[in-house]
């Protein structure tokens, strides 16, 4: 063997040992049933977490201005900063319905509103940025942020997105399993009524809630799976760990995931809701579909490529789609199956307050669409963005 071939023989061994599995690593049997601790909380708990973004108030660009809002209300965790200096996190304390969780946020709405006001700017109600470009954000002074860059680079750079996440209490592991079980049928639905990413750098995507399409970059993004109890998703779990895949379970980013820390399933698939009356009736609907399938028993697995399908068709048409009805297998307009799919929770005893704030929206829903479709409209009457993202500031209904 020549000198040449020698080296490139032992830079070849040096590769494949930077490229060998951790010393943690070890076969699946052999990690701990009890690696993940499950935090019980009250079940049926709520919590709701909420991405705003930060605009001017005359060009309706996207603006640099959490800093400066965190230097006024100090460190709290119910108001937190995200990837981008231009995107803030509002979070609630723990309720136990919609209308309180959605009191709370309108006082957190309304603190950082006052602020973000002497600064001639406000908070937009959207999934997507209509015309404001990824490329254009600054990350926030954070380690954690800095990590994230380093492992996803550019994929994490598109990051410029926002969601609604609730977090439902759950009293044990294998209850929150079998939760998300029973729920990954119905997430299209929740999909399809939050849709509000109709735009996308200043183009319109043809799609209702594009959003998604930028989550599904990320190895652990996209729909979860199917899981036969605590001790299969902790095994999952162990396995990206001891891999090297994730640092921690915050790392699954998946549309739905298990909160172990909280004690909660987080239901995360929700587009940012274009204005108050379609955030509560989110909210509602997340929580009465998430404490029956808490409670009940586990019914037969619906073909994930049947959800997926019904995923795709909320994405493109939002709350206008024609599903599939995973249970019959019947072509329905989704806010039919809705209907119908409130009766069933009623009789089934599901809280009679959530399904009232739902029922309640669908009217609304029939004549004048979701966020997207109001997003559309306006700049279909305008033609102008800056003039869309002033409208749907004043048509979002969080300023009292």
């Amino acid at each position: 063997m020549n000198a040449e071939n020698q080296k490139h023989f032992t830079t070849a061994e040096q590769t494949d040992v930077s490229l060998q599995l951790p010393k943690r690593y070890s076969l699946v049997m052999e990690y701990r049933a009890d690696s993940i601790a499950f935090h019980r909380s009250a079940p049926g708990t709520l919590g709701v977490e909420m991405e705003w973004m930060c605009v001017d108030a005359d060009s309706g660009r996207q603006i640099p201005a959490a800093p400066d809002v965190f230097a006024i209300v100090g460190d709290t965790p119910r108001i937190k900063p995200e990837l981008f200096t231009s995107i803030i996190e509002i979070n609630t304390d723990i309720h136990t319905n919609t209308t309180d969780a959605m009191h709370q946020l309108r006082q957190l709405y309304a603190t950082v509103d006052n602020v973000l006001d002497e600064q001639h700017a406000a908070l937009l109600s959207s999934s997507t940025h209509p015309f404001s470009h990824w490329r254009e954000q600054q990350v926030s002074d954070d380690p954690r942020y800095a990590r994230l860059l380093q492992r996803l680079c550019w994929v994490a750079r598109r990051f410029n997105i926002c969601g609604i996440h609730a977090h439902i209490g759950m009293p044990d592991g294998d209850s929150c399993i079998r939760a998300m079980n029973q729920l990954l049928p119905i997430m299209p639905v929740f999909l399809a009524i939050s849709a509000n990413s109709p735009f996308w750098h200043g183009e319109a995507t043809g799609l209702m809630a594009s959003r998604i399409k930028i989550f599904e970059g990320l190895s652990q993004g996209g729909m979860p799976f199917y899981f036969n109890d605590w001790q299969d998703f902790e095994h999952c779990a162990a396995r990206l760990m001891a891999t090297g895949s994730i640092d921690s379970v915050r790392d699954i980013w998946w549309e739905m995931r298990p909160h172990p820390d909280f004690g909660t399933l987080e239901i995360r698939i929700g587009d940012m809701p274009g204005c108050d009356g379609d955030t509560a009736a989110y909210i509602a609907y997340v929580r009465a579909e998430a404490i029956a399938a808490m409670k009940k028993e586990q019914r037969a697995r619906v073909h994930p490529s049947l959800i997926r399908e019904n995923r795709w068709r909320a994405c493109r048409y939002g709350i206008h789609a024609t599903m599939i009805d995973p249970f019959s297998e019947e072509l329905v307009p989704l806010l039919d199956w809705l209907q119908q799919r409130l009766e069933t929770l009623a009789a089934e005893g599901a809280d009679c307050g959530e399904l009232t704030i739902v029922e309640d929206r669908i009217p609304h829903w029939r004549r004048h669409g979701c966020g997207a479709d109001m997003q559309q409209n306006l700049y279909q009457n305008s033609g102008d963005f800056a003039t869309m993202v002033k409208s749907m500031r004043h048509q979002d209904g969080w300023r009292q």
